[in-house]
């Protein structure tokens, strides 16, 4: 019976220290906006969970107004709100489990969607990229920095 609370310890330990670097929340460059990337079944997915400006700022044809998916090619979907919206999908451990690919990451300040990848810099960075091609070579990488929601103004 001793044996099998040690096994039992053992295994919840393991748990806790084998925190998987990908899942989080994650601030972009420009500081305008946070992404959670979760893992969902086998895949990582990605939310918009917080922006700078919740509503379109002044001068915008649409100041005031919550942002939405206004530039996305399928017109029955520009007006989904910019907030919750999932803009990361697909994204599965290679082989050799370095890095998160054939993925996709969705801009909707351009309403493009692009093949996606993302590597681990390190425990507070990632490397995220979208690439016009499924092969990564015409791309473009961004380094992401891990954030905590309630440090957020």
């Amino acid at each position: 019976m001793k044996k099998y609370f040690v096994i039992l310890f053992l295994v919840i330990v393991c748990q806790l220290f084998s925190k998987d670097p990908y899942i989080g929340y994650w601030e972009m460059p420009d500081g305008k906006v946070v992404i959670e990337i979760k893992k969902v079944n086998q895949e990582y997915v990605g939310y918009v969970r917080w922006l700078k400006d919740l509503v379109y700022p002044e001068g915008d044809p649409m100041e005031g107004i919550e942002q939405i998916d206004r530039k996305n090619p399928d017109s029955s979907l520009r007006n989904r709100k910019v907030m919750g919206l999932q803009v990361v999908g697909g994204l599965k451990l290679n082989k050799q489990e370095t890095s998160l690919v054939d993925g996709w990451i969705y801009d909707s300040w351009n309403g493009k969607k692009y093949y996606g990848s993302a590597k681990e810099i390190d425990g507070k960075t990632l490397s995220l990229k979208g690439s016009i091609d499924p092969w990564g070579i015409l791309g473009y990488s961004m380094k992401v920095k891990r954030v905590e929601l309630s440090t957020l103004k």
